[in-house]
């Protein structure tokens, strides 16, 4: 398994298995099946467990534990990241997440006084279509003042261009929590209070 991702994909085959979806499936099947499936065999522990020893690794410091669980029924790619304070650490963000599988990455302050601030962004088809979409995972843990997360999902390629609109006016004005809707999927994210915290997101196809 690539290193930052926990869970055993789940495919249209795992949801025949199941026995709890009439044929054919379709991918808001896998999306519900694999929400119910969100902490099973442990793998959220292990997601968890995988950020909590880089940050030990990395010792003191502001520090972002981002998690994000996909839940789309079909698989996220990377598609790009930008840092506005600070840098990830130690491992790379995962390359593929699986429908069904926790990616998890580390994102630490720089070593002057400033917080953890970035963003990255995966890519998935959008249902019943041949075109894509982008998922925007951002958060904002500063230096001073409280922590922050935002998200988005929109066309291909859209966040590069918009990186200090994002974080002017989206991120550091956000709060804890951040939700869209668009193309029928959901993203959420939320963020803990304090310097060391879990970034946790959700990426689904909902009812």
């Amino acid at each position: 398994m690539a290193s930052g991702v926990f869970g055993t994909p789940i495919s249209e085959s795992s949801v025949i298995l199941s026995q709890e979806y009439k044929e054919p499936i379709t991918q808001k099947d896998i999306a519900d099946y694999t929400m119910k499936m969100i902490n099973a065999g442990g793998k959220d522990a292990e997601a968890q467990k995988f950020v909590d020893n880089l940050k030990h690794r990395y010792d003191d410091g502001i520090s972002a534990k981002c998690l994000i669980y996909n839940a789309t029924g079909t698989t996220l790619n990377l598609a790009t990241y930008n840092d506005w304070y600070g840098h990830i650490y130690d491992t790379p963000y995962p390359a593929v997440i699986q429908n069904g599988q926790w990616g998890a990455f580390l994102h630490v302050h720089p070593t002057w006084f400033a917080g953890s601030a970035g963003a990255v962004v995966y890519r998935s088809n959008i249902p019943s279509s041949t075109s894509m979409c982008d998922w925007l995972f951002s958060w904002s843990i500063p230096y001073v003042g409280d922590n922050g997360v935002y998200t988005e999902i929109r066309e291909e390629g859209h966040f590069p261009n918009h990186w200090d609109y994002i974080y002017h006016e989206k991120l550091e004005k956000s709060g804890r929590s951040s939700t869209d809707y668009r193309y029928g999927y959901v993203s959420k994210i939320e963020i803990g209070e304090g310097t060391t915290v879990n970034v946790r997101g959700i990426f689904q196809l909902p009812y």
